[in-house]
């Protein structure tokens, strides 16, 4: 059975979970915190990112964008992705701007959290207008 290294917050996790409860495929859901001390996180991922997807034989996928391409060339029915050119490249041109959002989110977040003397209003404002 696949395994998901997942944190609970995360948009990225959220896609691939989204993506395998559509296609039926069973998965054991692992949560984690990546920055807590106990991670297991580096041993699947050398970038130490969630999600992870741990296959059957040991080996492991990574990277959200990644992880669902495999998930569909390995489990192509029933397909979420067009099979025409110019579908694929839509879902992808898609996929790379509710990624960018969801990062500008993030990085809103982080800067939030440095407290209002130190943050960056100007950059709070781009993030701002990339979600916009």
């Amino acid at each position: 059975m696949l395994r998901l290294i997942s944190a609970t917050p995360s948009p990225y996790a959220r896609k691939v979970r989204i993506q395998l409860l559509e296609k039926g495929i069973p998965f054991e859901l692992i949560t984690e915190v990546p920055w807590n001390a106990d991670t297991q996180t580096p041993r699947w991922n050398p970038l130490e990112k969630l999600p992870v997807l741990i296959c059957p034989d040991g080996h492991s996928v990574f990277e959200s964008r990644y992880v669902n391409e495999w998930i569909e060339m390995r489990h192509p029915e029933p397909p979420l992705v067009p099979r025409d050119v110019d579908g694929i490249l839509a879902v992808k041109r898609f996929e790379v701007i509710v990624d960018g959002t969801c990062d500008a989110l993030i990085l809103q977040l982080f800067e939030n959290a440095r407290g209002e003397d130190k943050r960056s209003q100007p950059w709070l404002d781009r993030q701002r207008r990339k979600v916009d």
